[in-house]
């Protein structure tokens, strides 16, 4: 294990599963000093993970890459050591098709034999049991002898992120006092997980006669979102829908934030990162899923006889998300800015 000299890492899908995913490519980084690490993730993720010291590579990995693709850019490259971070089979697929010597994963999806070392998550009835995705990911890596278990998970700005931000900051007409909230509204996920506009306006409202600067933070497609929460809101807010943040500049601008409050999707973990405070309005996902460095985070949630149930739209009354209400959200952000 000590002569592995090119690491590929198959990065997770989701935003947030790929800054959980950050501990574990530390670990690998600190364990394996002289190796080169590349990461495969999504070509729009690229932003999220530059400038970490961890990673030497970033290569593109898209939905679009056929899997002999895949397979032939990763043999060409000839790594030593192939860590497959998803539980797909495709991925395991492509690292085995590509005859990469030592594949690490977990042994789900009927993929073991694919994989030249595995483990398989601890099992709760018929599911596995819900973990941290840091623990869960940190706890892969001990098959290659990583012996660091820290889960915060860790991103870097740029200097030329940095200068690129400012520059927006000062198109909001921000100056340096300014106590600036971020509201993201929006969740790639599904509807499932989605607050409703009118509640993120009243909340908007209220830290605006604050004395707060409120931004709206969406991703691409949730436009009409972020339209309906400003026509919604009494107050005067900044409405990035007309001109959607890539991840590299929205990792400078939580940054920037007093506080954030989320939908349960991915900006909440870059603001852990960044040590953030935010405030999580959760539905239908069970939330020992993300449960790790919750000393600057407040998860609102409400037990409901149907959850979780980790559907993409509700069948139902979307009870789980229709009990959270302005107050909550107001109350667990003023108890999180008094500690």
């Amino acid at each position: 294990m000590s002569e592995f000299e090119r690491i590929y890492v198959r990065c997770p899908n989701w935003v947030g599963d790929v800054v959980m995913a950050t501990p574990a490519l530390r670990a690998l980084a600190e364990r394996f000093p002289g190796a080169e690490l590349t990461v495969g993730v999504r070509a729009s993720q690229h932003g999220l993970l530059r400038g970490l010291s961890s990673i030497g590579e970033m290569v593109a990995e898209d939905r679009s890459s056929g899997l002999w693709e895949s397979a032939r850019a990763l043999r060409q490259r000839r790594f030593d050591l192939a860590v497959i971070l998803p539980n797909s089979l495709r991925t395991a697929l492509a690292a085995w098709l590509a005859r990469v010597p030592e594949r690490i994963g977990y042994a789900l999806n009927g993929r073991r034999w694919t994989l030249t070392r595995s483990i398989r998550p601890e099992r709760q009835g018929r599911r596995r049991r819900p973990v941290p995705m840091p623990i869960y990911y940190l706890e892969l890596v001990r098959l290659v002898g990583c012996e660091r278990d820290d889960p915060r998970p860790e991103l870097a700005v740029t200097a030329e992120e940095a200068e690129r931000a400012e520059a927006v900051f000062n198109r909001w007409g921000l100056r340096d006092g300014d106590r600036l909230i971020g509201i993201n509204p929006g969740a790639s996920f599904g509807s499932s997980k989605l607050w409703y506009p009118e509640r993120f306006a009243a909340v908007a409202d209220a830290f605006s006669r604050q004395g707060r600067r409120v931004v709206l933070l969406v991703g691409p497609g949730e436009e009409p979102l972020a339209r309906e929460i400003e026509r919604a809101a009494a107050e005067r807010l900044i409405n990035t829908a007309s001109d959607v943040l890539p991840l590299d500049l929205l990792k400078p601008v939580i940054r920037r934030l007093e506080l954030l409050v989320t939908n349960d999707t991915g900006p909440r973990h870059i603001a852990v990162a960044f040590d953030v405070p935010a405030v999580v309005l959760m539905g239908p996902t069970d939330p020992r899923y993300t449960a790790y460095c919750l000393d600057r985070t407040r998860v609102i949630r409400f037990d409901v006889p149907c959850g979780p149930c980790h559907l993409k739209r509700c069948p139902l009354d979307h009870r789980c998300m229709k009990a959270i209400t302005p107050d909550h959200v107001l109350a667990a952000a003023g108890e999180i800015q008094a500690r």
